[in-house]
């Protein structure tokens, strides 16, 4: 009778209320899965689409708006020049942490991510990594002055300090001898920058951080100091999901080897970070004295020099701090005068009265360097141009055309500063100078003056905001790599 009523109840059909509740979860689920399919559906091949994605957060050593705005910095260059070899333009999606990078290429939501990221766990379970293409130390950063500073791990003992999780430097950190009271906060690499401020302002006595980082903000952050770097280098390389476009990461892996073979990479990185050693402490900190005593006098000449010539005002003032320290007055041994220390030949051509004068100086100074970049080959793109410009105010056209004809015979790239910075101190050697036409020429100097000039002008942009009309592509670092920790921003195409 039991078991009779079951059969019966069977062939009746369930009760509404089940079959109810079950076309619900039903419909539920498959709206889930198809919402799962959507979310995780990977990304047309950019070969197809037309657009590589590139997942990167902003660091002043990687991607980073200029002083005009616009992208720049190595990964930017080396990932364009990419996209350009691909024929596709790159879309950059911005995040604020490494670890989301990688999560979103193991969900295929980016075909790739750059921002010198290094292969090594827990970034390895997520992603797929291709051929290191240049390596990085990390150091350790603490506050300069007269005290002697440690140069080895085990002296740190008792400090408070700062380094990036899951990276060799926390492990070299947890295997320092138990009571030494050394204690430290983790966090993610973003944060690099917070930490050396806490460092430049006392709050933290040492932070492990990217040796290039700690070189560049310490061009505004004059407080800080290497203390030393860390033994073993880091490798740097793209990134790409696991399962991802095999033709992308072939073409990517060609596309470096041919970048380290042709000199494209050492140019990117010597465009980059080829000057930052060149100043120390107490150049940076001289030139943040003379921006106050000196530079309101003629700071608005510098501003009209530059609306003239399109060149940002910062780079003539950082010339003009490299020339004459901003000494109207300023005299050499050989008779070149003025803040913008111009020649007796050069002042007559540029329609100079008086080489003292201030105003006459820097817009004579302005006009003779934009004349110098206007005059050079359009193979010259880019900063390149103003690299080579800034050299020959110092040497002289003929003795620039000297070192890239130099250059070319190095079998280096005379169209790139990068190569011309190799070849100008040959210039130098007796049995060169005798066969120039130009006459001896003491290149190494004019590339000391091209480094000291990028270096002041980082500080002058961090520290003068609005660099005013420019001629396109010469800006650095905008003031707020120096406020704080990147932060996030809408994807932008490129």
């Amino acid at each position: 009778m039991f078991i009779h009523g079951i059969h019966k109840q069977a062939d009746r059909g369930p009760p509404a209320w089940v079959s109810g509740a079950w076309i619900a979860c039903a419909l539920a689920l498959l709206m889930l899965l198809a919402a799962c399919g959507r979310h995780d559906q990977p990304l047309t091949p950019p070969q197809k689409s037309g657009e590589l994605v590139v997942v990167s957060r902003l660091s002043p050593t990687t991607v980073y708006r200029d002083a005009a705005g616009e992208l720049a910095g190595p990964d930017y260059d080396l990932v364009s020049a990419f996209a350009a070899e691909l024929g596709v333009k790159v879309r950059w999606v911005w995040v604020e942490r490494e670890r989301q990078m990688f999560e979103r290429l193991d969900r295929g939501k980016a075909h790739m991510a750059a921002a010198a990221l290094s292969p090594a766990e827990p970034a390895l379970a997520l992603a797929r990594f291709g051929s290191p293409f240049f390596w990085r130390n990390q150091a350790v950063a603490m506050r300069g002055g007269d005290r002697q500073l440690p140069f080895r791990l085990p002296q740190i003992a008792g400090l408070r300090g700062w380094v990036a999780s899951d990276t060799q430097a926390e492990r070299m950190l947890e295997a320092l001898p138990p009571g030494n009271g050394t204690t430290w906060k983790r966090g993610d690499a973003a944060a690099a920058v917070d930490a050396l401020h806490d460092v430049n302002d006392g709050r933290l006595d040492f932070a492990v951080v990217d040796s290039l980082l700690l070189s560049r903000l310490r061009h505004w952050l004059i407080d800080l100091d290497q203390a030393f770097e860390l033994p073993g280098p880091r490798p740097v390389a793209w990134a790409f999901p696991r399962y991802g476009n095999e033709k992308l990461f072939v073409a990517a892996e060609a596309f470096l080897r041919r970048s380290r073979a042709d000199g494209s990479l050492a140019a990117i990185h010597e465009r980059h970070f080829g000057h930052l050693r060149r100043l120390d402490t107490l150049d940076i900190g001289q030139l943040l004295q003379h921006r106050e005593s000196r530079l309101p006098r003629y700071r608005d000449l510098f501003r009209q020099a530059g609306q003239v010539t399109g060149i940002d005002w910062r780079w003539l003032a950082a010339l003009a701090y490299q020339e004459s320290k901003w000494d109207p007055a300023a005299t050499s041994w050989t008779n070149v005068r003025g803040i913008m220390m111009l020649t007796e030949g050069t002042a007559q051509k540029m329609g100079v009265s008086n080489r003292l004068d201030p105003r006459q100086s820097i817009f004579a100074g302005a006009r003779y360097l934009a004349e110098i970049m206007d005059s050079l080959p359009p193979t010259v793109t880019g900063e390149d141009r103003l690299m080579m410009a800034l050299a020959a105010y110092n040497l002289g056209e003929g003795h620039l055309r000297a070192g890239r004809r130099m250059a070319e015979s190095m079998k280096l790239d005379a169209s790139t500063w990068a190569g011309v910075k190799r070849a100008l101190p040959e210039l130098a050697r007796p049995d060169v100078a005798a066969r120039l036409v130009s006459g001896p020429a003491r290149g190494g100097e004019a590339v000391i003056l091209v480094e000291n000039v990028r270096g002041y002008y980082e500080v002058l942009a961090a520290a003068e905001p609005g660099g005013g009309p420019q001629r396109r592509g010469f800006g650095r670092l905008p003031q707020e790599f120096f406020r704080g920790a990147p932060r996030s921003a809408d994807p932008i195409i490129w």
